[in-house]
């Protein structure tokens, strides 16, 4: 059982992080409960933060330097945050916030 049990939890995060050949994660999958609005997901890889789209397909947006935290956008979305918190903005539309699940 208690082997059932540990396969089952590294089943579970398969699909987290890709690791190439050396082992190092490049990629990590986070999903986010955003207030007043639907939830978000996003994939963070080396400088670049790629937001999935409700149909599917993925938003990218490039890395910009921050003092602590993280900062990701283009002239019309960017994401900022710090921890589990996450801001999301699209355009002129109000900000959601986010944390993750």
């Amino acid at each position: 059982m208690k082997m059932l049990l540990i396969g089952l939890a590294a089943a579970s995060l398969v699909g987290c992080a890709t690791h190439p050949s050396g082992g190092a994660a490049t990629e990590r999958r986070i999903n986010y409960t955003c207030e007043g609005g639907p939830d978000l997901t996003v994939v963070y890889g080396e400088n670049v933060a790629r937001v999935v789209q409700d149909d599917g397909s993925m938003l990218d947006l490039p890395e910009h330097e921050t003092g602590s935290g993280v900062s990701y956008g283009t002239a019309t979305h960017s994401i900022r945050g710090k921890g589990s918190e996450l801001t999301y903005t699209v355009g002129r539309m109000v900000p959601r916030q986010c944390r993750e699940k």
